[in-house]
């Protein structure tokens, strides 16, 4: 074999080898990191403390927008406005630092205000992940204080609500500018029929 035609066998090898390499050999998986917590610090950074038991885990949005929404039945509200039936965003999955909790267990939530959606389909929700200080236990700690009650009704009711608001001042806006239009043209129409000096 000549030197020429055995250095191409080689870089023949070596590049198959490396594309066998990147098929067979996976990348890294991503992990979420997050600084540790006191619970005085999660206290103080959360919008709502609150004790609940998960009732249901719902996937929701795509792409980006991918996340869990995860309904609580509250029984201890130990900070901000939280409902009975309390629904929590979350990212999809525990690498995105996303909380994924089993259903029936009980946990005591950190979570800020948040918005989830975009434009007219945007809504404010509570928020948590793995790095918010979060305890799965149903026992909260004495520095919380003393519980208040959850309010009645659920969470994502009051989300329906607002959004059918929304969507209602939305059409009466549309609504008013379009009567406001027609109006203007009957005015105009009445100014050119009943012109000053027109022929009769």
């Amino acid at each position: 074999m000549n030197k020429p035609r055995g250095r191409l066998v080689a870089l023949a090898a070596a590049l198959a080898l490396g594309v066998l390499g990147v098929v067979i050999i996976p990348a890294p998986a991503v992990a979420c990191s997050c600084a540790t917590l006191t619970t005085t610090q999660a206290a103080r950074q959360a919008d709502a403390i609150f004790r609940g038991t998960v009732t249901a885990l719902d996937n929701e949005g795509r792409g980006d927008e991918k996340r869990t929404d995860i309904r609580f039945q509250v029984d201890a509200v130990y900070k901000g406005t939280v409902y009975r039936d309390q629904v929590v965003a979350s990212a999809r999955d525990s690498a995105a630092c996303g909380l994924v909790p089993g259903v029936g267990s009980t946990w005591v939530i950190f979570a800020v205000a948040g918005i989830e959606g975009r434009g007219d389909d945007a809504v404010a929700r509570l928020v948590t992940n793995t790095c918010s200080g979060n305890l799965p236990t149903g026992s909260a700690p004495d520095l919380l204080g003393k519980p208040n009650r959850p309010l009645d009704g659920s969470s994502d009711r009051e989300e329906r609500a607002t959004s059918t608001d929304r969507l209602l001042t939305r059409g009466l806006a549309i609504g008013g500018i379009g009567l406001l239009f027609v109006g203007a043209l009957a005015v105009m129409g009445v100014a050119v029929l009943w012109r000053p000096g027109r022929a009769r």
